[in-house]
């Protein structure tokens, strides 16, 4: 058992599903059907109120509105009676694409990136498409594309430059090692990956930049890369899910486990990155 309380900080561009992921994480809690239980009540869960509605009538919650910027604090405790206080930030993703346009932590973020001893980055992977290069076109072919406007950073190159810029305001003020990492590539369901394939396979295949700076710099102790579906299917406003409705929104969902395994415990990934920390 962990002496101290281990923070754990939650970060996604746009579109990744953390609310979704979140509100999900809060019915498991509620239901306690996962390895970790709540340890206290949580000051404010309304961040989440209007995500949890929707989903238990079987539609998708709203897109998070641009400037909003709200912190819930989610205070549990693993099996073994490890505390963790989970802060999970509801803001809109559009707020990491300003952080890295402007070079700048936001005072809003300072003390979570300081303070966390594990990081949690959502990345959606049919979002963060590969762009061409010399191996997957030939070299004539990618001079005659060019336009010779601005040269723009890759998506992944843009995820890379989003931790290395949490990594420098962590230990540059702290001076304290990297927090441990959990990649969680969300949205699984819509990869339609066989089963049995392991989520650092897809990184590598899917995010290659990203999956070789994450192995350079975590050692294999402090990182875990796990796949999301936090509903498990696309939900649609048009037509309400009845599964969700019937079974309740607290049974759908899944996590992809290291080896590939799927899992209905979508507390698993906090669980897991809290032994890292510990490692």
């Amino acid at each position: 058992m962990f002496e101290a309380t281990l923070k754990i900080a939650v970060f996604g561009k746009s579109n990744v599903g953390k609310s979704h992921f979140g509100a999900q994480l809060i019915g498991r809690l509620n239901a306690e059907s996962g390895l970790l239980r709540m340890r206290g009540a949580a000051a404010d869960l309304g961040a989440f109120e209007e995500v949890v509605q929707s989903l238990s009538s079987g539609v998708p919650g709203a897109h998070t509105s641009a400037g909003t910027y709200i912190e819930t604090l989610l205070p549990v405790q693993t099996a073994d009676g490890t505390a963790i206080d989970l802060n999970w930030p509801d803001y809109a993703g559009e707020q990491v694409s300003q952080l890295l346009e402007e070079r700048r932590v936001p005072a809003s973020w300072q003390e979570r990136v300081e303070a966390a001893d594990g990081w949690i980055l959502m990345v959606r992977p049919r979002h963060v498409p590969l762009g061409n290069d010399i191996f997957s076109k030939p070299l004539s072919d990618l001079q005659a594309s060019r336009s010779g406007g601005a040269v723009e950073c890759s998506p992944q190159a843009r995820l890379v430059e989003l931790l290395q810029m949490l990594v420098y305001t962590s230990r540059a003020r702290t001076g304290k090692r990297k927090p441990a990492l959990a990649i969680l590539l969300s949205c699984w369901d819509e990869l339609e990956e066989p089963l049995g394939v392991t989520p650092a396979a897809v990184l590598r295949k899917n995010l290659p930049m990203l999956a070789d700076y994450v192995s350079n710099n975590w050692s294999e102790e402090r990182r875990i890369i796990l796949g999301l579906s936090a509903t498990g299917v696309a939900l649609s406003k048009a037509a309400p899910n009845q599964d969700f409705i019937y079974k309740g929104a607290e049974t759908m969902g899944w996590i992809v486990d290291a080896d590939g395994e799927h899992s209905p415990d979508l507390t698993l990934p906090i669980a897991k990155l809290a032994v890292a920390i510990q490692s």
